[in-house]
């Protein structure tokens, strides 16, 4: 039987970027899905499948879109997992970052009210390890959604941005990023950004900005290697199914939302406003009762009322703040709302405290840990890296009213724990300084708008309380956007940046734009957007009013604690370093750990750990435990020097000296000349075995034998 060789229509190309080969192909992989694209970049190579559902939900109100980083040990070369199981298990607090990194740049970019489902997974192929995944991730994904014909205003790109001796690094590598003064991370259209994410060494506000304006062009080069590519394609368009309410539905709704009405909704903060627009809503949905239950009238869903309500008070909020300047709670565009602090609201803990920024509600909490408790990652990208700070962020649903049960990390609070930690790991004081493990988990009590923020602000004075002498102190902000702008091209007419978002204005705004840093420089930034793109000018104008806003926050925080307390709190654990030689370890352990374990059971609770150079830990609750023990080791690994004095006890008696007992189980000799006086013999007459008596160490000859005088 004949056997035909199976052809493939497939389509490749590739480019140049900054000495490096970018490649695109699509056609041969995963041919069963809506589209499948290949990018490689370097030695990194990925896949991503696009899927879309036809037939979606008719009631949904949202574009339900689904990012999915499938990780893959065997593309780094790896077997991975864990022992007993050797494959991939959950995602990683890494790929989760990653899934929201490019779900928060692709998002804006679909049609207002479009319902059908989106599910993009990206499979790792091959991995070099010498750069990061996601640029690669993001312009595949954006390539892969207009490959497919699916409605999607691309293409989207991306790009990596590092700082090193004054010079912009575009696609830097990871090694290049160890020694960067900032990891910035951009995406958006061509001369627009609509996603940001950074970190940095306290970076000035001009030198951040000049960075988005590099990475703005490195985005337009990869938004036009994409439109090169795909000129060489035939795409058919797919239909889409919209859920969104009719202009009739939408007067109908107006009519019942009288501007009384909208008008009581303002000066409010955010409960007041919520049991408002659950009473409309509800008004709403009772006076469409007849129209809901004619099925000839199809525009009068509960869905759709819902959504002609929200975007009824959306408008008038929105055209209040644009035509007076006034928000919703009657704040200015740069004012912040009311602020309270406090420390030490906890026994036990090592440090807490409590955070308040209007409705938003933080308590922070520190735990000091052994230097040898970090955290291990271990994922495609991280092989035994270990983290030294750790930031939790939680979310309950009570926080903001919801009568739910909590159901485990999800990834909003794996990506805003993860910008907290950005926000402080770089004014962390060195393990010399301060040899601990640092856990900080925020717990956000009160949700109204930028609890984030409110954790990187209160997790500052939480590691003052517990005494870490952070480099210093660091506050952070959330930024807002109002804008008059097109629907369908987004084009910006006119514009308000807002300080201090609230929830409602997240909830009917344009942008959430968060600042961290210290008052000489940035430390990190996320970036999210509803629209399509901002524009530099923007971008610019919203970095410069953040940095003034969180320095006005951290002059108030700084009332409460300016400085580290000086003593650790009473349940923390003590920690100090000492540094032997390298070689003095082994003695210090001990044959079999005798010598190290004997000093453990004679000292109880106390910890004691070393690293190859001689660093040695010693840990105790009581301070007198940890000089006790920092004495004996230091006694044990101290080298015999001539004029040291010590108490020795006699153990054997000859007629010409004593041979006497010293550290280290070293034997001295006392020879009847370096007795102080004469003595007769036999010197048992003067001494007994045991008895205890005070030497010096005179000399040690090339054979290690000690000559003791008495004194």
């Amino acid at each position: 039987m004949a056997i035909t060789a199976k052809k493939f229509d497939v389509h490749a190309k590739t480019f140049d970027r900054e000495g490096k080969k970018i490649s695109f192909e699509t056609g041969k992989l995963a041919v069963q899905a809506t589209n499948a694209t290949k990018i490689q970049f370097g030695e990194n190579v990925f896949l991503v499948a696009t899927v879309m559902e036809a037939n979606p939900r008719p009631d949904s109100d949202f574009l339900p879109l689904m990012i999915d980083v499938r990780e893959s040990f065997s593309a780094a070369g790896r077997l991975g997992g864990a022992a007993y199981r050797r494959r991939e298990g959950r995602a990683s607090d890494q790929a989760v970052l990653y899934c929201r990194l490019t779900d928060r740049a692709l998002r804006p970019m679909f049609p207002k009210g479009m319902i059908n489902d989106v599910v993009i997974t990206i499979t790792p192929l091959a991995m070099d390890q010498e750069f990061d995944s996601w640029v690669s991730m993001l312009i595949a994904s954006s390539l892969s959604l207009m490959s497919a014909g699916i409605p999607f205003d691309g293409p989207v790109g991306a790009a990596q941005i590092g700082y090193i001796d004054e010079k912009f690094i575009i696609n830097p590598t990871i090694a290049e990023l160890e020694k960067s003064m900032f990891n910035l991370i951009v995406a958006g259209k061509k001369g627009t950004i609509n996603m940001i994410e950074a970190d940095g060494a306290e970076v000035p506000a001009e030198l951040m900005k000049k960075a988005c304006e590099v990475g703005q062009k490195a985005i337009d080069q990869s938004c036009d290697f994409q439109t090169a590519f795909l000129k060489e394609l035939t795409i058919t368009k797919k239909e889409i199914k919209y859920n969104k309410p009719s202009e009739d539905l939408m007067s109908f709704i107006s009519n019942i939302l009288t501007k009384d009405k909208l008008n009581a909704m303002t000066g409010n903060t955010k409960v007041p406003f919520n049991d408002l627009y659950v009473q409309y809503e509800k008004e709403a949905l009772e006076l469409s009762k007849e129209n809901i239950a004619d099925k000839e009238q199809e525009e009068f869903t509960e869905a759709k009322i819902k959504m002609a309500v929200f975007n009824t008070i959306k408008k008038f909020i929105r055209t209040r703040t644009l035509e007076t300047g006034k928000r919703l709670d009657d704040r200015d565009q740069k004012d912040i709302r009311p602020l309270y602090c406090e420390v030490n609201v906890l026994p036990r803990v090592h440090g807490a405290g409590l955070f308040r920024r209007g409705d938003t509600q933080v308590l922070s909490t520190v735990t000091l840990g052994w230097p040898k408790e970090f955290l291990i990652l271990d994922d495609t990208e991280h092989y035994n890296v270990h983290q030294r700070y750790i930031h939790h962020y939680n979310f309950p649903p009570f926080s903001t009213g919801e009568a739910k049960a909590m159901r485990g990390t999800g990834r909003r609070e794996i990506g805003h724990g993860r910008l907290a930690e950005k926000a402080l790991e770089r004014m962390l004081p060195s393990m010399e300084e301060f040899p601990y493990t640092i856990r900080v988990v925020s717990e956000c009590l009160g949700s109204g708008g930028s609890t984030s923020m409110g954790s990187v602000c209160w997790s500052t004075l939480a590691l003052y309380d517990a005494g870490v002498k952070l480099i210093k102190p660091v506050a952070g902000i959330a930024m807002g956007l109002m804008t008059e702008h097109d629907d369908d091209s987004d084009v910006i007419k006119k514009h308000i940046v807002l300080n201090d978002l609230m929830g409602t204005e997240d909830f009917t705004g344009d942008m959430d734009f968060k600042v961290a840093g210290t008052k000489d420089g940035i430390t990190a930034i996320q970036l999210d957007t509803k629209l399509k793109g901002l524009t530099m000018d923007i971008v610019h104008e919203t970095i410069d009013r953040a940095c003034e806003g969180y320095k006005e926050i951290m002059d108030f925080m700084l009332k409460t604690i300016d400085k580290p307390n000086a003593t650790l709190r009473e349940h923390a654990p003590k920690i100090q370093i000492i540094h032997i030689k390298p070689d003095k370890v082994r003695e210090v352990i001990g044959k079999g750990g005798d010598v190290i374990n004997g000093i453990i059971d004679s000292n109880p609770g106390v910890k004691i750990d070393f690293e190859d150079d001689g660093t040695c830990y010693i840990g105790h609750k009581d301070q007198a435990v940890i000089d006790k023990v920092i004495a004996i080791v230091l006694e044990i690994a101290s080298d015999l020097e001539p004029g040291q004095e010590f108490d020795a006890k006699i153990k054997r008696i000859e007629d010409y000296g004593l041979f006497v007992e010293l550290p280290k189980k070293k034997m001295g000799l006392c020879h009847i000349s370096n007795l102080g006086q004469r003595y007769e013999t036999p010197l048992t007459n003067s001494f007994k075995l045991g008895q205890v008596i005070r030497v010096k160490i005179k000399g040690i000859d090339a054979d290690g034998k000690v000559a003791c005088m008495k004194i």
